[in-house]
């Protein structure tokens, strides 16, 4: 398959002042949609007309020397839960068909006050509760191996973003299918605070850990698209020194095997960061059994109060994985709900104890590399396992605890890449991307 490496915002804003039209910019991303689309499945819909009219404004707005915004130009594909106004929000299903959004989301509108063009929406899991094979929209292929998917429910975002259909996507991360994907295709993918994008606009999945976040090809450039979908500049950077990070290690907290590849690649970051000054300390954590179970029943539960009298009145638009998906919810009773609510907000002082401990958290992303296209499983070592189910693991305690986590590629040998992802306490958004800034630098060779 054709590779077009990611273009950062930077890079394009770069070559904007250096003569390239927007126009230009955005016919390209089109023409590669129209050659590859129908193969990797990234999109379900494309705004051709809509882009190209606002890439023409765009242009017009350039020349006319007014003063740019931060996404001036750059196009951006919206995981299809999102509402972009005029355009159906399918939830990657049949069952709210032929639903036209009435307006754009609020993240949506805040993306294009800042000069983003939105070129289309992405292909997903179903309901983000359907498995990798879409009954609609069929599997999303990795641009980096077309017999490897992408894993976790915002599968179309990254793969538009890997295969040059646009600079970056937004997705939703309600069990870490920001930063499985991301992982998938060497991108950085990013879940904020929970609750600190605005879901207006956004079909719900278990709003107790939904949240919304940007795919991308760096650090900064999720940095300035969190922003912007918040609606605000992106405040200064924090100088953060490595000298002056404490990366905490917690293996507890996942308690899975990890496939060798990814262990090494995690073993000579974290062994590069250290000799460049930072800290490692190895925590423990005993909880993380029970904050596993505790938070399958609450996504399962909040799903199934969402979802359950939808599909049963339309049960022939939804495919098997959702109705089993559903099946399992519906063992639930409130009551259980209502105790794996408690034991949340009684273990939320524990693993705030924990993160205290350290500057950040350092934790693999997923067990193995990107999945398989036919079963979505991955190897960890001899042996292969579900490379989305393992988010119970490995990123759904992030969604459980609401703290902001980013995803961000590691390179080893192979055109397929590993990933880490990085922890910081709630509400420390700018703080966890300067220390992700320095961290990628390090990644780089440039620290």
């Amino acid at each position: 398959m054709a590779k077009t490496p990611p273009q950062t915002i930077a890079q394009i804003h770069g070559r904007f002042a250096d003569g390239l039209s927007p126009v230009a910019l955005i016919e390209d991303c089109l023409r590669r949609i129209k050659e590859r689309n129908r193969e990797n499945r990234a999109l379900i819909f494309v705004a051709e007309a809509e882009a190209l009219d606002a890439a023409h404004a765009v242009e017009a707005q350039m020349r006319a020397g007014k003063c740019l915004a931060p996404l001036h130009g750059i196009p951006i594909a919206v995981k299809d839960v999102i509402d972009v106004g005029g355009v159906p929000t399918t939830g990657g299903s049949r069952l709210f068909n032929p639903t036209v959004a009435e307006r754009d989301a609020v993240c949506v509108a805040n993306l294009r006050s800042a000069g983003a063009i939105i070129i289309g929406k992405a292909n997903l899991h179903e309901l983000t509760a359907g498995n990798h094979d879409n009954p609609w929209h069929g599997k999303v292929v990795n641009p980096l191996d077309r017999g490897r998917g992408t894993g976790g429910t915002s599968s179309g975002s990254a793969a538009a973003v890997a295969a040059g259909f646009c600079v970056a996507a937004i997705g939703t991360d309600t069990g870490g299918s920001n930063r499985s994907v991301a992982a998938a295709t060497g991108l950085v993918g990013f879940k904020p605070t929970q609750g600190g994008i605005d879901a207006d606009g956004t079909l719900a999945t278990a709003p107790s850990f939904d949240t919304i976040g940007p795919i991308a090809s760096s650090v900064a450039d999720a940095r300035i698209i969190h922003y912007a979908m918040l609606g605000v500049s992106p405040p200064p950077l924090i100088d953060v020194a490595l000298a002056d990070i404490t990366i905490g290690i917690c293996p507890d907290l996942y308690q899975a095997e990890v496939d060798p590849a990814v262990t090494a690649a995690h073993g000579r970051f974290l062994r590069t960061a250290e000799r460049a000054g930072a800290q490692l300390r190895v925590l423990s954590f005993r909880h993380a059994g029970e904050v596993r179970e505790a938070g399958l029943t609450i996504l399962l539960y909040e799903f199934t109060q969402r979802y359950r009298n939808l599909v049963e009145a339309c049960p022939d638009r939804v495919g098997t994985a959702v109705h089993a998906f559903l099946a399992k919810g519906a063992e639930l009773t409130e009551t259980a709900y209502n105790s794996a609510l408690s034991y949340r907000a009684s273990i939320e002082g524990e693993f705030e104890r924990l993160l205290s401990e350290v500057n950040v958290l350092a934790t693999p992303v997923v067990p193995g590399l990107a999945p398989r296209l036919s079963d979505e499983m991955t190897s960890v070592g001899s042996e292969f396992v579900p490379y989305g189910l393992a988010g119970g693991h490995f990123r759904r305690w992030a969604n459980f605890f609401g703290v902001p986590t980013l995803a961000m590629p590691l390179a080893i040998e192979g055109q397929l890449p590993a990933s880490i992802q990085i922890t910081t306490p709630k509400n420390t958004e700018n703080y966890l991307f300067s220390v992700c800034t320095t961290l990628s630098r390090l990644e780089a060779g440039q620290a």
